[in-house]
């Protein structure tokens, strides 16, 4: 008997991501110590034969501003964490990934808009995705991105990602992304 692989529709997958975000957010409003400057949103995108759908939520890290922006003197960056789960949609494989990593954010003096850059440890679920062998589980995603972010409103913004495994696999194909963003700061 052969099983074929159910792939989810469009509303069902819409319904998976907002319930996530929805998570997502709830959780975060959780967190204990003060509070931080935080945002949450979607980012959908396409790229190397592959669809993206991701639901993101960052947060300022007051840890990484002290002990790493500061000490180097990068004046108007900040420090802030990225947690992602998101999903692959290929041809011929999906994949599922979550990341978490550190971001760095600079916004000019009295500006709305930013510029992040950022790498994030990354699991993907299968590392044999639409035709390509990523080589395994385990990889990093780096970003640049660029967005309209005035503080307590909607975010819009455009993202540029490369996700590959840095050479710890034998196969490093790498999937490169551009994806759009809206979010909300809260």
């Amino acid at each position: 008997m052969v099983h074929r692989k159910r792939a989810l529709s469009a509303v069902q997958k819409l319904v998976v991501l907002l319930s996530l975000f929805i998570v997502m957010s709830a959780a975060h409003g959780q967190m204990a110590g003060p509070t931080l400057a935080q945002e949450s949103g979607v980012r959908a995108g396409s790229g190397d034969d592959f669809d993206n759908i991701e639901i993101y939520t960052r947060w300022d890290s007051e840890w990484l501003q002290t002990e790493v922006i500061e000490r180097i003197s990068l004046a108007d960056w900040r420090a802030r964490w990225d947690l992602t789960a998101g999903y692959w949609d290929g041809s011929v494989d999906d994949n599922g990934f979550l990341a978490l990593g550190p971001v760095a954010e600079w916004r000019a003096p009295g500006a709305d808009w930013r510029v992040s850059l950022g790498v994030q440890p990354t699991l993907i679920s299968s590392h044999n995705g639409n035709g390509k062998d990523l080589g395994g589980p385990f990889q990093f995603t780096s970003h640049l991105g660029v967005a309209w972010a005035p503080p307590g409103a909607l975010i819009l913004g455009l993202r540029i990602q490369h996700t590959s495994n840095a050479g710890i696999y034998d196969n490093n194909p790498g999937v490169d992304i551009v994806s759009a963003e809206v979010g909300y700061a809260f």
